[in-house]
């Protein structure tokens, strides 16, 4: 599934009032964003039940409207206004995601007296790490999500599956993943792995479309971590090596010799994607500058 945030400020800038839905465990919540007809446009809710609660519920909604639909689960709804001070709230947001080295967006609703009202605020780090402080009053009724966990940029390069399990469980990690491919990779498998996680997915002609400034302009560069996958990549692992990722591994079909990751006795693909991100995530002079 898409990432929701740019498609909440693209709905906001066409006019319309899109859905924004947040549950949350422990305060950790994940976002999906629904049309005005109910219809999830991106991210995901975590389960198809709370999926189908979130479109049943979704289209009752009137334009700046709030609802907690379930508690257990505390799914809140609401239908954004379209009003300027919307539009550049999230524009905000938006900007932060893409420009802050990591980023939340902090929600306290008042469900006490009347009709719920939700108050909201971006924390953004631009050094290694600010921890949010909460009013005292709101104690336990909030809900903190990630829009960029500041751990890093990923780059995956490949067609099989080993890089699509990567790309997907990096970017559940906190990582923001790019999976560059040059074969069609629509189909259901593709639409559970990004119903999983939020990643970009980059579809090339063919693997000679890595040059430095594509590359450059996809966001390729010094302290990035990179994936290769593919048996043929003579083509541009040395424009990759001359970016000076933090990390390069050659993993699956593009290893000389089955040692990717914290675990190279892995046997399933998803035992090597595990043990390849456990590895970058580690100390970056573990990972291999190949």
């Amino acid at each position: 599934m898409k990432a929701w945030l740019p498609i909440l400020v693209e709905e906001l800038q066409a006019g319309r009032n899109p859905i924004l839905a947040l549950a949350g465990v422990r305060n950790l919540a994940r976002a999906a964003v629904f049309d005005g007809r109910g219809q999830l446009l991106g991210g995901g809710l975590g389960s198809p039940p709370l999926q189908a609660l979130g479109r049943a519920e979704a289209a009752r909604l009137a334009p700046g409207e709030c609802r907690l639909i379930n508690q257990q689960a505390n799914l809140i709804l609401e239908r954004l206004p379209g009003t300027a001070d919307s539009l550049s709230f999230w524009s905000s947001a938006l900007e932060n995601h893409k420009e802050a080295w990591a980023s939340w967006l902090l929600t306290m609703p008042r469900p006490h007296g009347g009709p719920l009202t939700l108050t909201r605020h971006i924390l953004s780090a631009f050094g290694p790490w600010t921890t949010p402080r909460l009013p005292e009053e709101f104690k336990d009724q909030w809900s903190l999500l990630p829009l960029k966990a500041g751990l890093g940029r990923l780059f995956v390069i490949g067609d099989d599956a080993l890089a699509m399990e990567t790309t997907a469980l990096a970017a559940r990690t906190g990582l923001t993943a790019t999976w560059c491919t040059a074969a069609d990779q629509s189909g259901r498998e593709l639409d559970e792995a990004r119903a999983m996680a939020d990643f970009s997915l980059i579809l090339l002609s063919g693997w000679d479309e890595l040059t430095p400034r594509f590359l450059e302009t996809a966001g390729l560069k010094e302290g990035v971590r990179v994936v290769v996958t593919v048996r043929d990549h003579e083509s541009f692992i040395e424009n990759i090596r001359a970016a000076k990722p933090a990390y390069l591994a050659l993993a699956g079909e593009a290893e000389s010799e089955p040692a990717s990751g914290l675990f190279p006795e892995a046997l399933t693909i998803s035992h090597k994607a595990l043990g390849l991100v456990a590895e970058m995530l580690s100390r970056p002079e573990r990972g291999r500058r190949l």
